[in-house]
């Protein structure tokens, strides 16, 4: 059995006070039978550390970032009655145009928790 090939995550160069790169292009290349995308970047690097003596270095990257694995699911919550503080229904306005009487659920992470003392 093959090993798995471990990916590391790729920290691009910033520009710093003596160091300057400006990116010049870059290519993404889908790989879909090795399930991941190939990244050619092409940089400028100008080196500002002594002032008398400036220059410039083209510099050519490439990466892979592999596709995730992760399959998202999309869950469709049906709408619920909307109550009010007592927790009775709400009935619906007919004077507006939104139906006050139906509402979004609320995502399970946004409900309130309440701490009993």
């Amino acid at each position: 059995m093959p090993k798995e090939k471990v990916y590391v995550p790729v920290v691009e160069p910033e520009s710093t006070s003596y160091l300057e790169y400006t990116e010049l292009g870059r290519t993404v290349t889908p790989q879909p039978v090795f399930r991941k995308d190939t990244i050619r970047v092409r940089l400028l690097q100008r080196s500002l550390g002594n002032p008398a003596e400036t220059f410039d270095t083209e510099k050519h990257w490439e990466y892979d970032i592999p596709w995730s694995e992760k399959k998202e699911e999309v869950v469709e919550m049906k709408p619920v009655r909307a109550r009010n503080a007592r927790g009775q229904f709400v009935k619906n306005d007919p004077n507006t145009q939104e139906n006050e009487a139906w509402i979004a659920p609320k995502p399970a992470w946004e409900k309130i928790k309440r701490v009993i003392l």
